[in-house]
Protein backbone atom coordinates (compact mmCIF):
# COMPACT_ATOMS: atom_id res chain seq x y z
CA UNK A 1 0.00 0.00 0.00
CA UNK A 2 2.02 2.99 -1.30
CA UNK A 3 2.39 5.89 1.09
CA UNK A 4 3.35 8.38 -1.58
CA UNK A 5 -0.27 8.31 -2.78
CA UNK A 6 -1.59 8.98 0.73
CA UNK A 7 0.38 11.84 2.27
CA UNK A 8 -1.69 14.97 2.47
CA UNK A 9 -4.81 13.31 1.10
CA UNK A 10 -7.97 15.04 2.44
CA UNK A 11 -10.51 13.17 4.48
CA UNK A 12 -12.91 12.65 1.62
CA UNK A 13 -16.58 11.93 2.23
CA UNK A 14 -16.35 8.72 0.21
CA UNK A 15 -13.50 7.48 2.33
CA UNK A 16 -15.36 8.33 5.50
CA UNK A 17 -18.42 6.45 4.29
CA UNK A 18 -16.27 3.49 3.37
CA UNK A 19 -15.02 3.45 6.94
CA UNK A 20 -18.36 4.07 8.60
CA UNK A 21 -18.16 0.96 10.76
CA UNK A 22 -16.84 2.14 14.10
CA UNK A 23 -15.77 -0.13 16.92
CA UNK A 24 -16.18 2.04 20.00
CA UNK A 25 -15.73 -0.65 22.62
CA UNK A 26 -12.42 -0.72 24.43
CA UNK A 27 -10.29 -3.84 24.35
CA UNK A 28 -10.82 -5.64 27.61
CA UNK A 29 -7.81 -5.88 29.89
CA UNK A 30 -7.13 -8.87 32.05
CA UNK A 31 -5.39 -8.06 35.30
CA UNK A 32 -3.57 -11.38 35.44
CA UNK A 33 -2.15 -10.91 31.92
CA UNK A 34 -0.69 -7.44 32.47
CA UNK A 35 3.08 -7.21 32.16
CA UNK A 36 3.95 -4.45 34.63
CA UNK A 37 7.32 -3.81 33.02
CA UNK A 38 5.71 -3.23 29.63
CA UNK A 39 2.99 -1.09 31.19
CA UNK A 40 5.32 1.14 33.15
CA UNK A 41 7.50 2.21 30.21
CA UNK A 42 4.54 3.79 28.42
CA UNK A 43 4.22 7.57 28.73
CA UNK A 44 1.75 8.89 31.28
CA UNK A 45 -0.69 10.10 28.62
CA UNK A 46 -1.17 6.54 27.28
CA UNK A 47 -1.51 5.14 30.78
CA UNK A 48 -4.15 7.76 31.57
CA UNK A 49 -6.09 8.03 28.30
CA UNK A 50 -5.54 4.72 26.54
CA UNK A 51 -4.40 4.19 22.95
CA UNK A 52 -6.40 5.22 19.88
CA UNK A 53 -6.07 2.47 17.28
CA UNK A 54 -7.10 2.72 13.64
CA UNK A 55 -7.97 -0.61 12.03
CA UNK A 56 -8.38 -1.17 8.29
CA UNK A 57 -11.96 -2.34 7.71
CA UNK A 58 -11.54 -4.33 4.47
CA UNK A 59 -8.55 -6.69 4.52
CA UNK A 60 -9.49 -10.23 5.63
CA UNK A 61 -8.03 -12.25 7.23
CA UNK A 62 -5.84 -9.50 8.74
CA UNK A 63 -8.36 -6.81 9.67
CA UNK A 64 -11.97 -6.51 8.57
CA UNK A 65 -15.52 -5.73 9.71
CA UNK A 66 -18.16 -8.47 9.60
CA UNK A 67 -21.69 -7.85 10.86
CA UNK A 68 -20.47 -4.72 12.60
CA UNK A 69 -17.67 -6.53 14.43
CA UNK A 70 -13.92 -6.07 13.97
CA UNK A 71 -12.21 -9.38 13.21
CA UNK A 72 -8.93 -10.79 11.95
CA UNK A 73 -5.60 -12.06 13.20
CA UNK A 74 -4.18 -8.54 13.49
CA UNK A 75 -7.21 -7.47 15.52
CA UNK A 76 -6.72 -10.46 17.84
CA UNK A 77 -3.08 -9.46 18.17
CA UNK A 78 -4.04 -5.90 19.08
CA UNK A 79 -6.38 -7.15 21.80
CA UNK A 80 -3.66 -9.42 23.18
CA UNK A 81 -1.22 -6.49 23.24
CA UNK A 82 -3.79 -4.38 25.09
CA UNK A 83 -4.04 -7.08 27.75
CA UNK A 84 -0.27 -7.33 28.16
CA UNK A 85 0.21 -3.58 28.36
CA UNK A 86 -2.73 -3.19 30.73
CA UNK A 87 -3.88 -0.25 28.60
CA UNK A 88 -7.28 0.00 26.85
CA UNK A 89 -7.13 0.19 23.07
CA UNK A 90 -9.90 2.31 21.56
CA UNK A 91 -10.54 0.84 18.12
CA UNK A 92 -11.88 2.69 15.10
CA UNK A 93 -12.49 0.75 11.88
CA UNK A 94 -11.81 2.94 8.87
CA UNK A 95 -10.73 2.99 5.23
CA UNK A 96 -7.05 2.58 4.49
CA UNK A 97 -6.36 6.07 3.14
CA UNK A 98 -7.54 7.67 6.39
CA UNK A 99 -4.98 5.94 8.60
CA UNK A 100 -1.62 7.52 7.75
CA UNK A 101 -2.98 11.11 7.79
CA UNK A 102 -4.79 10.21 11.03
CA UNK A 103 -1.53 9.07 12.63
CA UNK A 104 0.25 12.22 11.49
CA UNK A 105 -2.51 14.45 12.95
CA UNK A 106 -2.55 12.43 16.22
CA UNK A 107 -6.13 11.35 15.71
CA UNK A 108 -4.74 7.81 15.99
CA UNK A 109 -1.77 6.50 17.95
CA UNK A 110 -1.30 3.21 16.11
CA UNK A 111 -2.49 1.75 12.81
CA UNK A 112 -3.24 -1.96 12.63
CA UNK A 113 -3.62 -2.16 8.87
CA UNK A 114 -0.97 -4.59 7.58
CA UNK A 115 1.20 -1.76 6.28
CA UNK A 116 3.84 -2.86 3.83
CA UNK A 117 7.04 -1.44 5.33
CA UNK A 118 8.45 0.56 2.42
CA UNK A 119 11.16 3.25 2.23
CA UNK A 120 8.50 5.88 1.49
CA UNK A 121 6.49 5.07 4.60
CA UNK A 122 9.60 4.96 6.77
CA UNK A 123 10.02 8.68 6.02
CA UNK A 124 7.02 9.43 8.25
CA UNK A 125 6.28 6.36 10.40
CA UNK A 126 7.99 3.66 12.45
CA UNK A 127 6.75 0.08 12.14
CA UNK A 128 6.51 -3.09 14.18
CA UNK A 129 6.53 -5.93 11.61
CA UNK A 130 4.06 -8.76 12.27
CA UNK A 131 4.92 -10.98 9.29
CA UNK A 132 6.67 -10.93 5.91
CA UNK A 133 4.54 -11.14 2.80
CA UNK A 134 4.78 -10.62 -0.94
CA UNK A 135 2.30 -9.60 -3.61
CA UNK A 136 0.07 -12.44 -4.76
CA UNK A 137 -2.15 -12.70 -7.83
CA UNK A 138 -5.57 -14.31 -8.14
CA UNK A 139 -7.97 -14.84 -11.04
CA UNK A 140 -11.23 -16.63 -11.70
CA UNK A 141 -11.13 -20.42 -11.90
CA UNK A 142 -11.13 -21.63 -15.48
CA UNK A 143 -8.94 -18.81 -16.77
CA UNK A 144 -5.83 -20.20 -18.44
CA UNK A 145 -3.43 -17.63 -17.01
CA UNK A 146 0.12 -18.83 -16.42
CA UNK A 147 1.57 -16.14 -14.15
CA UNK A 148 4.92 -17.56 -13.08
CA UNK A 149 7.17 -14.52 -13.53
CA UNK A 150 6.64 -10.77 -13.58
CA UNK A 151 6.86 -10.65 -17.39
CA UNK A 152 3.74 -12.84 -17.48
CA UNK A 153 1.72 -9.92 -16.11
CA UNK A 154 2.44 -7.83 -19.21
CA UNK A 155 -0.69 -7.12 -21.23
CA UNK A 156 -3.07 -8.21 -18.45
CA UNK A 157 -5.48 -5.99 -16.52
CA UNK A 158 -4.83 -5.98 -12.77
CA UNK A 159 -7.12 -4.66 -10.02
CA UNK A 160 -5.58 -3.14 -6.89
CA UNK A 161 -6.67 -1.20 -3.81
CA UNK A 162 -6.11 2.55 -4.13
CA UNK A 163 -2.96 3.47 -2.21
CA UNK A 164 -1.67 -0.11 -2.07
CA UNK A 165 2.08 -0.48 -2.18
CA UNK A 166 1.51 -3.12 -4.88
CA UNK A 167 0.45 -0.32 -7.26
CA UNK A 168 3.76 1.49 -7.01
CA UNK A 169 5.65 -1.77 -7.41
CA UNK A 170 3.68 -2.96 -10.45
CA UNK A 171 3.94 0.46 -12.08
CA UNK A 172 7.71 -0.03 -11.99
CA UNK A 173 7.41 -3.62 -13.27
CA UNK A 174 5.25 -2.43 -16.16
CA UNK A 175 7.78 0.21 -17.19
CA UNK A 176 10.97 -1.77 -16.64
CA UNK A 177 9.88 -5.30 -17.58
CA UNK A 178 7.05 -4.83 -20.06
CA UNK A 179 7.49 -1.56 -21.92
CA UNK A 180 11.28 -1.74 -22.06
CA UNK A 181 10.96 -5.20 -23.68
CA UNK A 182 8.38 -3.92 -26.19
CA UNK A 183 5.61 -5.87 -24.46
CA UNK A 184 2.19 -4.47 -23.62
CA UNK A 185 2.06 -2.52 -20.37
CA UNK A 186 0.15 -3.87 -17.37
CA UNK A 187 -3.32 -2.29 -17.26
CA UNK A 188 -3.38 -1.25 -13.60
CA UNK A 189 -6.85 -0.34 -12.30
CA UNK A 190 -7.28 1.07 -8.79
CA UNK A 191 -10.40 0.65 -6.62
CA UNK A 192 -11.27 2.47 -3.41
CA UNK A 193 -12.04 -0.75 -1.51
CA UNK A 194 -10.53 -4.21 -1.68
CA UNK A 195 -13.99 -5.69 -2.11
CA UNK A 196 -14.50 -3.55 -5.22
CA UNK A 197 -11.19 -4.73 -6.66
CA UNK A 198 -12.18 -8.36 -6.13
CA UNK A 199 -15.68 -7.74 -7.53
CA UNK A 200 -14.14 -6.31 -10.71
CA UNK A 201 -12.38 -9.65 -11.24
CA UNK A 202 -15.32 -11.85 -10.23
CA UNK A 203 -17.55 -9.94 -12.68
CA UNK A 204 -15.04 -10.30 -15.51
CA UNK A 205 -14.27 -6.58 -15.90
CA UNK A 206 -10.63 -7.09 -14.82
CA UNK A 207 -8.54 -10.22 -15.28
CA UNK A 208 -6.39 -10.40 -12.15
CA UNK A 209 -6.47 -9.00 -8.61
CA UNK A 210 -3.17 -8.24 -6.87
CA UNK A 211 -2.81 -7.97 -3.10
CA UNK A 212 -0.97 -9.57 -0.19
CA UNK A 213 -0.44 -13.26 -0.90
CA UNK A 214 -1.92 -14.43 2.40
CA UNK A 215 -4.97 -12.21 1.91
CA UNK A 216 -5.64 -13.64 -1.58
CA UNK A 217 -5.02 -17.22 -0.45
CA UNK A 218 -7.70 -16.64 2.22
CA UNK A 219 -10.06 -15.22 -0.45
CA UNK A 220 -9.51 -18.24 -2.71
CA UNK A 221 -10.11 -20.68 0.14
CA UNK A 222 -13.22 -18.92 1.46
CA UNK A 223 -14.96 -18.41 -1.89
CA UNK A 224 -13.74 -21.32 -4.02
CA UNK A 225 -13.97 -18.98 -7.04
CA UNK A 226 -10.33 -18.10 -7.58
CA UNK A 227 -7.03 -19.71 -8.48
CA UNK A 228 -3.75 -18.35 -7.18
CA UNK A 229 -0.86 -17.66 -9.54
CA UNK A 230 2.45 -19.33 -8.77
CA UNK A 231 4.11 -15.93 -8.69
CA UNK A 232 4.61 -14.19 -5.33
CA UNK A 233 6.75 -11.08 -5.72
CA UNK A 234 8.32 -8.22 -3.81
CA UNK A 235 8.17 -9.65 -0.27
CA UNK A 236 8.27 -6.98 2.44
CA UNK A 237 7.48 -6.75 6.13
CA UNK A 238 3.83 -6.07 6.98
CA UNK A 239 3.13 -4.48 10.30
CA UNK A 240 1.78 -1.90 12.72
CA UNK A 241 2.40 1.80 12.08
CA UNK A 242 3.17 4.37 14.80
CA UNK A 243 4.46 7.94 14.75
CA UNK A 244 8.20 8.31 14.36
CA UNK A 245 10.02 8.25 17.68
CA UNK A 246 6.87 7.56 19.72
CA UNK A 247 7.54 5.45 22.83
CA UNK A 248 4.53 3.35 21.84
CA UNK A 249 6.64 1.73 19.11
CA UNK A 250 9.16 0.01 21.41
CA UNK A 251 6.33 -0.95 23.81
CA UNK A 252 4.37 -2.71 21.05
CA UNK A 253 7.58 -4.37 19.83
CA UNK A 254 8.27 -5.74 23.31
CA UNK A 255 4.66 -6.90 23.67
CA UNK A 256 4.95 -8.75 20.36
CA UNK A 257 8.22 -10.34 21.45
CA UNK A 258 6.55 -11.59 24.64
CA UNK A 259 3.80 -13.14 22.50
CA UNK A 260 6.38 -14.80 20.28
CA UNK A 261 8.16 -16.18 23.35
CA UNK A 262 5.06 -17.74 24.92
CA UNK A 263 3.54 -19.06 21.68
CA UNK A 264 0.46 -16.82 21.58
CA UNK A 265 1.70 -15.10 18.39
CA UNK A 266 1.80 -18.43 16.57
CA UNK A 267 -1.55 -19.50 18.05
CA UNK A 268 -3.29 -16.38 16.72
CA UNK A 269 -1.77 -16.88 13.28
CA UNK A 270 -2.76 -20.56 13.27
CA UNK A 271 -6.34 -19.69 14.23
CA UNK A 272 -6.62 -17.68 11.00
CA UNK A 273 -4.65 -20.12 8.85
CA UNK A 274 -1.71 -17.78 8.17
CA UNK A 275 0.96 -19.56 10.20
CA UNK A 276 2.89 -20.75 7.14
CA UNK A 277 5.43 -18.73 5.18
CA UNK A 278 6.20 -15.25 6.43
CA UNK A 279 6.11 -15.92 10.17
CA UNK A 280 8.67 -14.02 12.27
CA UNK A 281 10.62 -15.24 15.29
CA UNK A 282 11.96 -11.89 16.50
CA UNK A 283 10.09 -8.65 17.12
CA UNK A 284 11.82 -5.54 15.74
CA UNK A 285 11.19 -1.83 15.28
CA UNK A 286 11.78 -0.65 11.72
CA UNK A 287 12.72 3.03 11.37
CA UNK A 288 14.06 5.31 8.67
CA UNK A 289 17.58 5.00 10.11
CA UNK A 290 17.25 1.25 10.70
CA UNK A 291 14.88 -0.11 8.04
CA UNK A 292 16.04 -3.74 8.24
CA UNK A 293 16.75 -4.39 11.93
Amino acid sequence: MSMTRLLGKPLRLAALLAGAAIATALAATTAGAVDKKLHDVLPANYQKDGINVAVFNDWPPDEFVENGELKGWSVDMAKAMSERLGIPFKFEATSFDIIIPGLASKRFDAGFSSFGVTPERLQVLDFIPQRKEGTGYAFLKGKDFKIEAEKDLCGHSVALLTGAWDFQYLTKVSAETCVSASLKAIDLQQFTTQNAAELAVSSGRVEIVAAGSAKLAYLAKQTGKYDMAKLVSNAVYNGIGVRKGDALGPALKDALQAMMDDGSYKSIMAKWGVDGAGMLDKAVLATKDNPNP
